[in-house]
């Protein structure tokens, strides 16, 4: 019943089938991955688990880092960061969220360049696995 020739493309849906795919989705213990979560607060975008970074509305020429280090940009690991991420997608969303909002960094963590590898990937909606994550986080080194 419906579809197009060679395969059922579009067409008919066994009802057992969506209710087997909608218990799968709701079901938590299918998800060994933890969901990201991103808070918005006055603008500023930070992840639920990390404060010490967000992402904060300010009309930028470039990529801008603000924080209480005196690190240059081009040494900084979530500058390093940001340019392995632009290179390996080529997305302009990325770009434009940058020309908008610039980073503020209270503290420096082990994770900093990670959370914002993560925060921008929510950000951007971009689709990026854990493998192609974690090569972009060598990348940055």
């Amino acid at each position: 019943m419906g579809g197009f020739e060679g395969g059922d493309e579009g067409g008919f849906w066994d009802e057992d089938a969506i209710e087997t795919l909608i218990k799968k989705q709701n079901n938590k213990k299918t998800s060994t991955k933890a969901k990201v979560l991103v808070k918005s607060i006055n603008g500023a975008y930070t992840l639920s688990g990390d404060p010490s970074i967000s992402i904060v509305p300010s009309s930028c020429a470039s990529f801008t880092i603000e924080d209480s280090h005196s690190i240059p940009l081009e040494s900084n690991t979530i500058y390093k960061t940001y340019k392995a991420l632009l290179e390996f997608t080529c997305d302009s969303d990325i770009e434009e969220l940058f020309s908008e909002h610039k980073v503020v960094v209270s503290s420096y963590t082990p994770t900093t360049a990670t959370s914002f590898l993560l925060l921008t990937k929510e950000l951007c909606n971009l689709v990026l696995s854990e493998n192609e994550l974690q090569f972009i986080e060598q990348k940055a080194l």
